[in-house]
């Protein structure tokens, strides 16, 4: 990318429709599930892996060569500590990874508000109304360029997290449960977004592989957490009690976000002014930088 502003539009239009994705799927499986059993929907769902991995190995193969100049630092052969031990690291990373348990969470929580006022099939529009949120929160934060440091959106985004988490706490016994389900969601495209723009902007490039996978499976982890710890509290005590509990930990990750050192982006220094071809210059010759 050319820029921080168009990495952050490029991961933000990533994120957005990723989501979509998760708010049509649901709305899709609520809908079948009225007209034939669940294994048929799931069934389905399977084959559907195949013409998918079959697109995405035909536009991989379409894609141009591009050339990766980042080379590894004599610094970072010689470190071995890992990058969730670091104050950089664990300020991008606990937000991720307590995202994943919030969403986690919710597996547990909206089918449990959901039996409370209608039935267990309608949880699926909840579940989309979180995905949607998602999306209109990326779609918000992608077209609109910030004046606030990046340490400062990440904590706000966090803080979100907590906002919606309280909020689904207040309403889990009503009808606009969903309405908190979509709040919750808002913060989670941006949370994504800067994490990543943390990356590029922090760690130095040997080292993004491992701060990108901390994010991926740090996020997953939190998610099957979440599930299992949820499910545990559900049992004990009901979904109100199981989302304050979510906030309460939401509000660590703020903390620990607001913890990152508030430092200019480096990224800007070490971008070059030209990174796409000039026209008529084939295209393998462009730089990708991180």
């Amino acid at each position: 990318m050319p820029d921080k502003q168009h990495l952050q539009s490029i991961h933000a239009l990533d994120s957005t429709i990723e989501e979509l994705t998760f708010v049509i799927a649901p709305l899709l499986g609520t809908a079948a599930m009225t007209l034939t059993d669940a294994r048929w929907v799931l069934a389905t769902s399977a084959l559907l892996l195949l013409p998918a991995a079959l697109g995405l190995a035909g536009v991989l193969r379409a894609l141009p060569e591009v050339e990766v100049t980042a080379a590894p630092s004599p610094e970072s052969r010689t470190r071995r500590r890992s990058i969730i031990r670091t104050r950089d690291g664990q300020g991008i990373t606990v937000p991720v990874i307590v995202l994943g348990l919030c969403g986690g969470g919710l597996t547990v929580v909206i089918p449990a508000a959901s039996a409370d006022f209608g039935n267990l099939i309608s949880s699926g529009y909840s579940f989309a109304a979180f995905s949607l949120g998602g999306l209109v929160g990326g779609l918000a934060y992608g077209r609109r360029k910030w004046n606030a440091s990046q340490r400062t959106r990440y904590t706000a985004a966090t803080g979100g997290l907590v906002a919606g988490a309280l909020l689904l706490a207040a309403l889990s016994h009503s009808p606009l449960t969903i309405l908190a389900v979509f709040c919750v969601g808002l913060p989670m495209t941006p949370i994504f977004v800067i994490a990543y723009i943390l990356v590029d902007e922090r760690i130095e490039p040997p080292r993004h592989a491992e701060a990108n996978a901390w994010l991926g499976s740090g996020y997953n982890l939190g998610s099957a957490a979440g599930s299992a710890l949820g499910g545990e509290l559900l049992a004990l005590t009901g979904p109100g009690l199981v989302a304050t509990a979510l906030a309460g930990i939401a509000l660590i990750a703020t903390g620990i976000a607001r913890r990152l050192p508030d430092q200019s982006s480096p990224i800007e220094n070490a971008v070059p002014k030209r990174t796409l071809p000039e026209p008529g210059e084939p295209s393998s010759n462009a730089t990708q930088t991180s």
